[in-house]
């Protein structure tokens, strides 16, 4: 019983994680997330020490657990190694993608080109933080089915173990200022390229824009994050 309700724990820290709620370098108090989830303390360090192990969660002696903050040689890490993995899933999918699965690649990008289209009526210049929020979900949802369609399940192990995916997301999540009109609509390009080869099964040009999808948000993300103009705390 202590481990479903430690899994309960554990999925609604992910999920609060992912939307931004729990911010980087904020302090876990155990007992008040036990509150908000209605469980006992038990199962929420369970949950905690789970995220630990993930990387999520940095644990102090004295201090407490904490959201990590992301640092340049994590972020630098999980970029090398999502290119590596994903630009190999790129050429997998042209390969074994079915109807269904192009299909829902279009449903994905359909939606995408709705928000581009927002932040581009915008004065802003930017997203603001729903349409960043639609955005990295969308992002994230093709990411994971770019694995799918690979239908190369060691390869969607060592994504899911390493976070590969979701952890570059997360740490965008509250930084509206980001996405800009600019780097949605160039986006959006580079993906339907990429489904286009996917579609045409054209496995080494698939993987070739997979990698420069990949190598062109690393530069976007690290110099918005991490040059002498960066903003501060996000």
């Amino acid at each position: 019983m202590t481990g479903n309700l430690a899994d309960r724990a554990y999925r609604h820290l992910r999920t609060r994680l992912s939307r931004g709620e729990l911010a980087p370098g904020m302090r876990l108090v155990n007992r008040t997330l036990a509150a908000d989830i209605g469980v006992s303390v038990i199962p929420v360090r369970e949950a905690i020490n789970r995220l630990a192990s993930e990387g999520l969660v940095e644990q102090i002696p004295g201090s407490g657990a904490f959201v990590r903050k992301i640092n340049r040689e994590d972020l630098d890490d999980l970029y090398v190694l999502r290119d590596a993995l994903e630009s190999c899933a790129a050429g997998e999918a042209a390969r074994n993608a079915t109807s269904d699965q192009l299909d829902r690649f279009d449903e994905i990008l359909k939606r995408v080109a709705d928000t581009t289209d927002a932040i581009q009526k915008s004065k802003r210049g930017h997203s603001n933080k729903r349409q960043l929020n639609q955005w990295m979900d969308d992002e994230e949802a093709f990411h994971h089915l770019l694995i799918e369609t690979s239908q190369n399940r060691l390869l969607a192990k060592v994504v899911d173990e390493n976070r590969a995916i979701a952890a570059v997301f997360e740490c965008q999540r509250d930084s509206p200022k980001l996405l800009t009109a600019e780097l949605a609509k160039r986006t959006l390009s580079s993906k339907r390229k990429l489904i286009e080869a996917i579609r045409k099964r054209n496995a080494d040009q698939a993987r070739q824009l997979m990698s420069q999808h990949i190598r062109r948000g690393q530069q976007t993300v690290v110099e918005f994050f991490f040059s002498d103009d960066a903003p501060g705390e996000r």
